[in-house]
């Protein structure tokens, strides 16, 4: 498809998403509600929390010094409250994990790994809530990509999603309407908020390659990314070292209340 290998690009065209419209039906808040059951394994992405310093801060660090357990239904809020810390002991973390999006070295990592598991790395296809304020352009310009060639600096591209897309069908799952975009998984990480020398990057919501070989759900009100694939790609997942990962089940709990283990 023309410009496929060079930037993401928005399509009117939502056929491609029948599958989760038909598939992901959960009204319950369980991870069945993020992604369809159809694959054999699921994991959890832990989004970091973040030290006074600015730096990335894991769960198991948060854990180590709140006296809490990393486990496949862990909730942050649960783990840090926990705070069995001192004054000579203070908190590891200053902010919480973000909600709804997965930094962009995370993502770009988890990437190089979903890439291995599909035929289809050039042909996915990403949803993008359709509450995010900068997709409506001008004051918040929504720029996906400033081309292959472009300079740190240069000016953007015109708004990403032409009048077309915002005024078209939408990507209806049982919590969020969403728009579609199409385009290499490599350009995940260019998805965001762009304007003459800056750029604030937004992991897609929802992304698959052509051939369905994997599901990853970044929800707007989460801490985590939820990937479903194979098992051969959940146990990497779960091997790598640059992610902090947990098993996760079509079954469990997403919400705040959904830790049994490290709940007072």
């Amino acid at each position: 498809m023309d410009g496929i290998a060079g930037r993401l690009r928005p399509v009117t065209d939502v056929s491609p998403a029948a599958w989760l419209e038909e598939e992901v039906a959960e009204t319950r808040p369980l991870v069945g509600a993020l992604l369809p059951s159809r694959f054999a394994a699921c994991a959890r992405v832990l989004h970091p929390a973040e030290s006074p310093e600015g730096e990335p801060v894991r769960w198991r660090e948060v854990a180590d010094w709140a006296g809490g357990v990393v486990h496949p239904r862990v909730q942050f809020t649960a783990l840090a409250s926990l705070r069995r810390g001192t004054r000579d002991d203070p908190a590891p973390w200053d902010e919480p994990p973000v909600r709804g999006d997965l930094p962009a070295p995370l993502l770009s990592a988890l990437c190089e790994v979903l890439a291995r598991h599909t035929s289809q790395a050039h042909d996915c296809l990403f949803c993008l809530w359709e509450g995010w304020g900068w997709i409506q352009g001008p004051p918040a310009a929504a720029v996906l990509q400033a081309g292959k060639g472009a300079a740190p600096g240069d000016p953007p591209e015109p708004a990403g999603f032409p009048r077309e897309v915002l005024d078209g069908p939408r990507v209806r799952l049982p919590f969020r309407d969403y728009l579609l975009l199409r385009g290499p998984l490599e350009d995940a990480t260019r998805i965001g908020d762009r304007g003459p020398g800056w750029f604030f990057p937004q992991s897609p919501n929802l992304f698959w390659p052509a051939d369905r070989a994997w599901c990853v759900a970044t929800d707007i009100d989460l801490d985590s990314t939820y990937v479903a694939g194979s098992a051969a790609l959940i146990a990497e997942l779960l091997d790598d070292p640059r992610l902090e990962t947990v098993r996760a089940d079509f079954h469990d709990p997403i919400g705040e209340t959904g830790d049994d283990v490290n709940a007072r």
